[in-house]
Parts: C-alpha cells; structure tokens; sequence
C-alpha cells in the first residue's frame, strides 16, 4: 500500500488525520501525508504530528 501524497494534490494544505499503516525503530509509515520529501534542491518539509496529549517532532521525511 502507498502514501497518498497530499502535498502533490495541494501544497497549501496545512493538517490532515492518518492512519499508521507500520512503524519500524523511529520511522512511522501513514497512509497519507501533508509532508513533502524533498527532492529537486527543495529540503523535506518539517512540522509535528499530535496523537491524543503526544507532540511529536518530525525531523526527516523520506519516500
């Protein structure tokens, strides 16, 4: 199953729910994202993801 990419459908678009599809160590894998991965000189995108009281801080995003 892909990500559905978000961002390549609307780049101004600034929240979105999502399901953990796995996570493995420290990487989290949804089933759609907002967050872009960088590509083309442009630098992946960062920001947090909240579950329930929990902030967590999104340092890497990869493909």
């Amino acid at each position: 199953m892909a990500t559905i990419e978000l961002y390549a459908e609307n780049s101004y678009i600034k929240e979105c729910s999502a399901k953990i599809v796995s996570i493995q160590d420290r990487f989290v894998v949804f089933d759609q994202t907002i967050f872009y991965p960088g590509g083309g000189g442009q630098p992946c995108d960062r920001g947090i993801i909240k579950q329930g009281d929990e902030t967590y801080n999104i340092l890497t995003i990869k493909k």
